[in-house]
């Protein structure tokens, strides 16, 4: 019989995934997988095991106080677009607060909502920050407005660093010559 590594008395419950050494049931956290203990090495690596938990269904505009009901992927990514009065909002701060616009560039903007998914998991991928502004207005009217990507400014050259050998699929158009 295994025992704890913690509590020599007492039965060990499972191995951490992080150390793997053995623990009673009291001596670990649940990841989405795996168990760890309470070692920090262990629980960095439980927190990036864990989603993250979405922001909330409903903000209020540090802006102009417009109420703003966010989808899913908006309330998960951390940044959203006020429809009202344009503003970028960072919601991983509390209370939300605005970001400055100008630390953000126009990287491209597509039509093409296939393009559009793609683009955004590559640049989550590479852990760019950016946001898309007019993407939910594609879903409610297509062809009329681009979905427009902005990335900050220090990480422009890695976005078209990463993105140089995406080809954007029709109505796609690039304001960067990436060459």
């Amino acid at each position: 019989m295994k025992t704890c590594s913690n509590h020599p008395d007492k039965k060990a419950f499972s191995i951490c995934h992080g150390c793997g050494k053995d623990y009673c049931e009291a001596c670990l956290d649940e990841g989405k997988e795996y168990y760890y203990c309470k070692n920090p090495e262990c629980q960095k690596l439980l927190l990036e095991e864990l989603p993250p938990e979405p922001f909330p269904i409903n903000v209020i505009c540090p802006n102009c106080s417009c109420e703003i009901k966010l989808e899913y992927e908006e309330r998960t990514s951390g940044k959203v677009h006020c429809p009202e009065c344009e503003a970028v909002i960072d919601l991983r701060v509390n209370p939300p607060a605005l970001l400055n616009k100008e630390n953000y560039v126009e990287l491209l903007s597509s039509l093409n909502q296939g393009d559009i998914a793609l683009i955004k998991s590559i640049l989550d991928d590479s852990e760019v920050d950016y946001y898309v502004f007019g993407e939910n207005f594609l879903g409610a009217d297509p062809l009329i407005q681009q979905a427009r990507f902005f990335v900050n400014e220090n990480q422009l050259e890695k976005a078209k660093e990463v993105l140089k050998d995406f080809k954007l699929n029709i109505w796609g158009t690039s304001k960067n010559n990436f060459e």
